[in-house]
């Protein structure tokens, strides 16, 4: 077996594995040494307009990339790279489908990659403007769907509803559902008063509507009140702009962490590469900026420069 037919019989186990799989089956599965298989995996990590891959450890400081070829990285094939029976379920009949499943009392692992194909085909972001996906992975937490079903209903007939949320109930106007794929996370989106924000949905124990109706505000989008936020955290939209140079993986890396965001990447001729965008997280794009060590420069604002210099003198305090 080539190169060649190696690349695509990796990329066909990783399609029927959505729960995905590590470099070593992999390695396993193709019948080559790990350190061939490192070598694919190199050539199809660093190319992700040819290979919409990912990891379990896309999030990783280390800019170099050499974290993911490790044989217990898990893979994961991006949801455009998928491929799907002309079948077209709303988010309903899938959950209908998904309970019926359960009725099945054979545990088997076609019943668990149906459960996830259903799960994965969800179309998100074209059904309403209430439901979408954030980035371009595949969702891999399940949700719950008689949690989704009920906020679905309720912003389908403008009821409010009472969560339980970290131990408190609070009354909120549901917006929508996110899935941020950035976080591996579902969110649901409400409003509280005058105040609009996210609820990770693996902290809402439970779910009822309200007798009291609200009015969906007009206009509202949830791509473009999510699309700014660098994570989940709340703040004022800032303006940033940042010049990354040209080492190892840097600039592949950048382009894979912000392709799902509306960034303007502009190439010097230097080959450096210079990052602008519309942000809403100051702490957690910090942090992101701070992974890529000194191949990262915040050139503006000043505030911004400011506190990473901060950061840079906190952590200098240990040594």
């Amino acid at each position: 077996m080539d190169m060649i037919e190696r690349l695509e019989k990796i990329m066909a186990l990783i399609e029927t594995h959505p729960e995905g799989l590590t470099g070593k089956a992999l390695s396993e599965a193709c019948g080559v040494p790990w350190g061939t298989m490192k070598q694919d995996l190199r050539v199809m990590a660093f190319s992700p307009e040819n290979f919409p891959l990912y990891t379990d450890h896309d999030e990783s400081a280390d800019e170099s990339g050499e974290d993911l070829l490790n044989p217990e990285v898990k893979w994961f094939l991006g949801t455009a790279g998928k491929q799907y029976t002309p079948v077209h379920l709303n988010i309903r009949e899938a959950l209908e489908v998904l309970g019926a499943l359960e009725f099945l009392q054979e545990e088997t692992s076609l019943k668990e990659r149906l459960k996830q194909k259903i799960l994965s085909g969800f179309d998100l972001g074209n059904e309403e403007t209430y439901r979408c996906i954030k980035g371009d992975f595949t969702p891999l937490e399940p949700i719950k769907g008689e949690i989704f079903a009920c906020i679905e209903k309720a912003i389908q007939t403008s009821q409010q509803l009472l969560i339980t949320f970290n131990g408190r109930v609070v009354t909120v106007d549901p917006l929508g559902i996110v899935y941020y794929s950035r976080l591996r996370k579902w969110y649901l989106v409400a409003r509280q008063g005058d105040v609009i924000k996210n609820y990770n949905l693996n902290n809402i124990n439970k779910v009822s509507k309200s007798n009291s109706l609200f009015v969906y505000p007009e206009g509202f989008s949830l791509k473009t009140w999510f699309g700014p936020r660098w994570g989940v955290e709340y703040g004022e939209l800032i303006k940033v702009k940042v010049r990354f140079l040209n080492r190892s993986q840097t600039l592949a890396k950048v382009r894979k962490d912000v392709a799902h965001r509306t960034s303007k990447l502009t190439l010097q001729e230097d080959g450096s590469l210079i990052f602008e965008d519309d942000i809403i997280g100051v702490n957690e794009f910090v942090n992101w900026i701070l992974g890529f060590g000194s191949a990262a420069e915040i050139l503006e604002p000043v505030e911004l420069r400011k506190l990473v210099l901060k950061h840079i003198c906190k952590t200098l305090e240990n040594y």
